[in-house]
């Protein structure tokens, strides 16, 4: 071989060494690209995750909040129904009409249950449930809500079809008179009353409840009795759903506060 020979071929072999230099740059640039782009993308899907967690805990706390005023609300109406009960079991029920008249009246009333789930659907809607990395953490999420939604149904179910539409028309067929406390709603219907009065004049009055006066064996206590138990039983039935959510709620509380607590460590 030549010296020229040997001048081309070295300046060749340099050409190529640099060329192949020059590519393990842009690759190893293109490499270090990604690698940052996908450190920044799962620093941020990390921020929202956190994010959801603290979201979906405030809706439970809310859940709770709302599952705790139901369980009030329940167990006041079981034991309204149970002093009714015991009343209508005395010797001579028509005795106690007027404090009768006031239970029976008050068992009438319902609360309408809504839980709050506005965080959970929004990450359902838009995908972004599977950014909870504890998969264990997240069925727990969808099996809460699940939970949650099915109870609040129950007990919305239960206030339509068995106070609204059997115990309410059973007063009003017995012909008990409703009264009213001193709620927001009550004062309002209250008031519906006295524009009766000023309407019909002053002579108007809401008639007696008659069925609470009559003799202790008459038939019609029987059935009073049945109702009262029938409401009873709706109310205890809403007392152990709202325990359940009051549990589910608290439990599903616990679970987020330790992810979080987890990933601050």
């Amino acid at each position: 071989m030549t010296i020229t020979s040997k001048l081309v071929e070295s300046a060749r072999l340099r050409k190529f060494g640099s060329l192949f230099a020059e590519l393990f740059l842009i690759v190893a640039g293109i490499l270090i690209a990604l690698a940052i782009d996908g450190w920044a993308s799962d620093r941020e899907g990390r921020q929202q995750e956190a994010t959801y967690l603290e979201l979906l805990g405030r809706d439970v706390a809310e859940q709770r909040q709302e599952a705790e005023a139901q369980l009030a609300f329940e167990s006041d109406k079981v034991a309204k129904a149970r002093r009714a009960y015991t009343l209508l079991n005395s010797e001579d029920p028509a005795a106690h009409e007027a404090e009768l008249g006031t239970l029976l009246t008050d068992l009438s009333g319902r609360r309408t249950v809504y839980i709050s789930g506005a965080t959970y659907d929004q990450m359902v809607s838009n995908g972004h449930l599977q950014l909870v990395r504890n998969q264990e953490l997240r069925d727990q999420i969808v099996r809460h809500f699940a939970r949650m939604a099915r109870n609040e149904s129950i007990i919305g179910k239960n206030n339509q079809d068995l106070v609204d539409d059997i115990y309410t028309p059973f007063l009003m067929g017995v012909g008990i008179s409703i009264r009213y406390g001193a709620g927001t709603t009550e004062v309002l219907l209250t008031r519906g009353t006295e524009i009766l009065q000023e309407a019909l004049g002053e002579d108007f009055t809401i008639m007696s409840n008659s069925v609470l006066q009559r003799p202790p064996d008459a038939e019609s206590w029987d059935e009073i009795r049945r109702n009262v138990l029938f409401r009873m039983r709706i109310a205890s039935v809403g007392q152990a759903l709202a325990e359940a959510l009051a549990e589910d709620a608290e439990v599903m509380a616990r679970a987020i506060d330790t992810e979080l607590a987890r990933r601050d460590r």
